[in-house]
C-alpha cells in the first residue's frame, strides 16, 4: 500500500470512530431511561406542559416534583408560575441541561434537579408529581404514588394512564388523578 492510501484509510478510521463517540453521546439522553425501566426522553411541547400545569392548579403555593424530569421544562414552566419545583432524572446529562435552562430563565432559586431514580427516589412532602411514563411502569408506579402521597395530592400523566385511578379531568392527552384516601375495610 502506498503511503497516500495508508493515510487515507487512517483518516477515514478516526472519522468513522468519531462519529461512533458522537452518536453515542447524542443518543444516551433517549436510551438511558429506557435501560432505568421509565421511559424515553420526549420533550413535552409548550403548550402541552401548560396544560399539565393548569390542570394541576399550579401557582406560588404549589410544591411541585417531576418524575423524568428530562431538559427541565415542566419544573422551569412551574417556576415561573412561582411554584417550587423539583425534577428528578436518570440521565446526568439531561440534569445539567435542567438547571441550565432554570439557570437562563432566571428561576434557579425555585427549582431543584438531581439525578436518581424515581423508583427510590421519596415523594411525600409535593402537592402535585407530573410524569410521562411508558404503560408497563404506571401499575407499578400507581402503587408507589398510593403509598407515598397524601390523600388529596394531585397527579397530572401525560399520554398513559394508570390501570385502575380513573382521572377527574383529562384535556387532549393530559391526565389529571388526585391520589384517594385509603379504602377501609369492611
Amino acid at each position: 500500500m502506498s503511503p497516500f492510501t495508508i493515510a487515507f484509510l487512517t483518516l477515514v478510521l478516526i472519522a468513522m470512530l468519531f462519529i461512533l463517540v458522537f452518536a453515542a453521546v447524542l443518543l444516551t439522553p433517549f436510551a438511558l431511561p429506557l435501560l432505568a425501566f421509565g421511559a424515553p426522553f420526549i420533550p413535552s411541547a409548550g403548550k402541552t406542559v401548560e396544560r399539565m400545569l393548569d390542570a394541576a392548579s399550579v401557582g406560588p403555593t404549589t410544591r411541585l416534583l417531576d418524575l423524568g424530569s428530562g431538559d427541565g421544562r415542566i419544573p422551569v414552566a412551574a417556576a415561573k408560575r412561582g411554584a417550587r419545583a423539583d425534577g428528578i432524572e436518570v440521565n446526568p446529562w439531561l440534569v445539567w441541561v435542567s438547571r441550565q435552562r432554570a439557570r437562563l430563565s432566571g428561576v434557579r432559586e425555585l427549582t431543584a434537579f438531581k439525578c436518581g431514580n424515581l423508583w427510590t427516589y421519596d415523594v411525600s412532602a409535593y402537592d402535585v408529581v407530573t410524569v410521562y411514563g411508558l404503560g408497563p411502569i404506571m401499575g407499578k408506579l400507581e402503587q408507589k404514588l398510593l403509598r407515598e402521597l397524601r390523600p388529596g395530592t394531585r397527579v397530572v400523566s401525560q399520554a398513559f394512564h394508570f390501570p385502575t385511578w380513573r382521572p377527574v379531568r383529562e384535556d387532549r392527552g393530559v391526565m389529571l388523578y388526585v391520589v384517594p384516601k385509603p379504602s377501609v375495610a369492611a
